[in-house]
């Protein structure tokens, strides 16, 4: 029974020291500002790098395999003039917002090429570049 317990305990030691996945990174580079970045962390957690930092913490949320919910979090008001823009063109995956709740719902499935967020292109990416 011993030699059981003893496997028992590496596995649980070695799980735990299993690193968290990585974060989803939605990327906007190449404009005339510099590179900002859009981390959908495994936990849930939303950080803003390289502008928007105004917006966190953030949380993220997917509420079916293809829409995604974004809540802002920080003290700057909620976006509302340039989501009435977007919303009727769509871009981006724009589903719609929530203003008092702060949270805004993306189209956002494997073939969804980019994210607009405040009239910025978030392109998926394999690491962010921002500082």
């Amino acid at each position: 029974m011993k030699p059981h317990l003893g496997y028992v305990t590496m596995a649980l030691l070695i799980s735990s020291c299993a690193s968290m996945p990585p974060p989803v990174v939605l990327e906007n580079t190449g404009t005339e500002f510099p590179t900002m970045c859009m981390l959908l962390q495994s936990d849930g957690s939303l950080i803003f790098r390289g502008g928007f930092a105004f917006y966190n913490p953030g949380t993220w949320r997917r509420t079916d395999n293809d829409v995604l919910t974004v809540t802002l979090g920080g003290t700057e008001p909620f976006p509302t003039p340039v989501l009435k823009e977007q919303l009727p063109k769509h871009i981006g995956g724009l589903l719609g917002f929530d203003e008092k709740r702060r949270e805004i719902t993306y189209r956002f499935d494997a073939k969804t090429e980019f994210l607009n967020f405040g009239n910025f292109y978030f392109y998926r990416a394999a690491s962010c570049h921002a500082s």
